[in-house]
């Protein structure tokens, strides 16, 4: 016990006299080290100003040198003097250039001679230019000239030259867009993180931010390419500090150097902003001066690591046996490894590869778990191979927030899914990865998905067919209009008593049903084109454009539809999923009345009210015996060659699994016009 504590006492000791002496130390050096950063700090700001500075003269040169082979086209002045605009083919040119340079988002803009903007090859938008500073004086388009100036689409880089027919006469100016992304790009070879932020004072004339629809609170930022962690890194620290930065700063791991652009004024007009970060930035030279104490403190550490060596050897092959017996005990498969060859599992894995009898085994055999991988072309599946310069592995470590899956094929050549989830720190380099037996998840889903698949599928079938043949109804009419008046202006002018009066009407009543036609075809079209999205849709609106789309069909089935409402409801829907359940339920009211009543007897009312949209006919009602049954699907009351029973199974996976709404189907007695009848009364409760 003594040798223990004077064990204690003499590290005490030598710790704290290694930590005085490493102190005294380092306060010199650590000033040493201040003055060589900020020289190398300095020198690497004047780098990035001047890289910027020669990168924009270099594309001002580059988009001057455009505008001038452009000009020389000998039909420019005469397209341009017969107003023939659609013979320029400045959108193809432009997209070659992108093609074969690095050099995007190129355009190309044509003034008159009085600086009036009379063709732009990005736009249709013929607004003024006038409030541009840099085309204030007329030598700005007579002679050939560069600025860099804001529009009314985003801060560019203008290139202009004077457009002279061969008699010497002035037309106007070609004037050559380009932007600062190549800059950004470029910028970012060399390890640099641009971002552009245009002045407050732009924001008057960018009425049209096409290009990057970017802003931090009121600045613009002008590079579409910026780096997304630089733009958060801006928003969450604040702008106005980094707008009024004199050369640079350095913060957080960055150097931040900035290189403001002015107008021809002279006035700053907006500011490039240069991230670098420090760890890229060479600092042999003061890292050798570092090292100097660090080997000072070496010795110390020599000494002390020498007492405590033998001590925490046996309680770390202690910790190691205890931390075997707790993996050996996990049901899945917990592996240690760089991404690169596996340092320890547990037993778990030596069962999933009987091949193997331990680690050893497993390294000369597989190396890494990875190369047992297979590839299910899917971003959810992780297979081995390079992550933007990381392994498998280092990815799953870096993306802890998503869900990956591994698939691996075990001894009877069965493939197998796994859950892959990683600790949340590394240890010595090494991640530890858990695989979760998912198979027979993925199974079910597949199933369960294959058979949704079959299910939508024969409902899609039933909806086409109900569709072409609404279309034959709807047609049929307008058709039927239109051969009579053929036939009629036919025989009138081949008994030459046809009037122009006779004539023009004729036609204009084909025409009339002509677009009758048309609209049909626009209307299903509206109806069955499928969108995705979703979206806040009115209740009342889209009910009462479904009972327009039917009401051709009511008409021919002598159905009176009545729709009543005390109040509009919106809910986040996709359309067109409504559509096709309300559709579902009033085809089923459609086909009971025509079935169950007479002509002058059928009734579809539409109530919506307390957040409740009722759908009720006078078709009789439903078994109370099979009532439940109508939403399963397949099940149908309807003969074999009406209905697939998949109409009302469509409506509860929109309303009810989808949408969690609830709907209650219910026979109810009711009275109309004095008359006493009964039927199915659909209810939707949106609340």
């Amino acid at each position: 016990m003594e040798r223990k504590k004077n064990f204690y006492l003499i590290g005490i000791a030598f710790v704290i006299s290694t930590i005085f002496a490493i102190f005294l130390t380092n306060i010199y050096i650590n000033n040493k080290q201040k003055e060589l950063l900020k020289s190398v700090y300095d020198s690497q700001h004047k780098n990035i100003f001047e890289k910027t500075q020669n990168l924009i003269s270099d594309k001002q040169n580059t988009s001057l040198a455009i505008a001038i082979a452009l000009s020389k086209d000998e039909n420019l002045y005469k397209n341009i003097e017969n107003k023939e605009f659609h013979k320029l083919n400045y959108k193809e040119i432009a997209k070659l250039i992108e093609i074969n340079s690095k050099y995007k988002n190129i355009w190309i803009q044509i003034f008159d001679k009085d600086r009036n903007s009379i063709y732009r090859s990005w736009t249709k938008i013929k607004d003024g230019i006038q409030f541009r500073g840099d085309l204030q004086k007329i030598s700005a388009i007579k002679n050939i000239s560069t600025s860099i100036s804001a529009g009314l689409f985003n801060v560019g880089i203008k290139a202009r030259t004077p457009i002279f027919d061969q008699n010497n006469n002035f037309y106007g100016a070609l004037e050559v867009i380009t932007h600062f992304d190549s800059i950004s790009d470029d910028l970012q070879k060399n390890g640099v993180n641009t971002i552009i932020i245009g002045d407050k004072k732009i924001n008057k004339n960018l009425k049209y931010p096409i290009l990057s629809n970017l802003f931090i609170d009121d600045y613009y930022v002008v590079n579409p390419n910026v780096n997304k962690n630089i733009y958060d890194y801006i928003i969450n620290n604040g702008i106005e500090k980094y707008i009024k930065i004199d050369d640079y700063i350095v913060e957080n791991n960055y150097l931040i150097s900035k290189y403001p652009l002015f107008d021809e004024d002279k006035k700053e007009l907006a500011y490039i902003l240069n991230f670098i970060e420090l760890s890229s930035i060479d600092i042999e030279n003061i890292r050798y001066i570092k090292i100097q104490s660090i080997m000072a403190s070496m010795i110390a550490l020599i000494v002390i690591f020498t007492f405590i060596l033998a001590y925490y050897i046996k309680q770390i092959k202690y910790q190691d046996k205890k931390n075997k017996i707790l993996l050996d005990s996990q049901p899945n498969i917990i592996i240690i490894t760089d991404g690169k060859k596996i340092v320890d599992a547990n037993n778990q894995l030596f069962k999933f590869f009987p091949l193997v009898k331990n680690i050893e085994e497993f390294r000369n055999k597989y190396v890494c778990i990875c190369n047992s991988f297979e590839n299910l072309d899917s971003e959810e599946y992780i297979v081995h191979k390079d992550y933007n310069g990381k392994n498998w592995a280092e990815y799953l470590f870096e993306n802890q927030d998503k869900s990956f899956k591994v698939a691996i094929k075990d001894s009877n050549n069965e493939l197998r899914h796994f859950n892959v989830k990683t600790s949340q720190v590394k240890i010595d380099l090494t991640i530890v990865i858990t695989f979760i037996d998912i198979t027979k998840e993925i199974l079910q889903r597949e199933k369960e998905i294959n058979e949704q698949k079959a299910i939508f599928q024969q409902s899609k079938i039933n909806a086409v067919t109900n569709t072409l043949n609404n279309i034959a109804h709807q047609w049929r009419q307008p058709l039927g209009i239109i051969s009579t008046i053929a036939s009629g202006i036919k025989l009138k002018n081949h008994m030459k008593s046809l009037s122009k009066t006779e004539f023009d009407e004729s036609c204009e009543k084909i025409i009339e049903n002509t677009q009758k036609l048309s609209n049909t075809i626009e209307n299903f079209t509206d109806f069955f084109t499928k969108d995705t999205k979703t979206s806040n849709i009115s209740i009342v609106e889209s009910t009462e454009q479904i009972i327009e789309f039917l009401s051709s069909v009511f008409e021919k089935n002598s159905i009176i539809c009545k729709f009543n409402h005390d109040t509009d409801l919106m809910i986040t829907c996709n359309n067109g999923n409504f559509t096709e359940a309300i559709l579902n339920i009033l085809d089923n009211s459609i086909y009971a009345l025509t079935q169950n009543n007479k002509e002058d007897n059928r009734f579809i009312f539409i109530n919506l009210k307390n957040n409740k949209l009722s759908i009720k006919d006078n078709a009789g009602g439903v078994d109370e015996a099979i009532i439940h049954k109508i939403t399963v699907p397949y099940f149908t009351t309807k003969h074999q060659s009406f209905g697939t029973g998949l109409g009302l199974y469509i409506v509860q996976e929109v309303f009810v699994k989808n949408l969690n709404f609830k709907i209650d189907l219910k026979n109810e007695i009711f009275d109309y016009n004095g008359v006493k009848n009964i039927g199915l009364n659909f209810i939707i409760d949106f609340s």
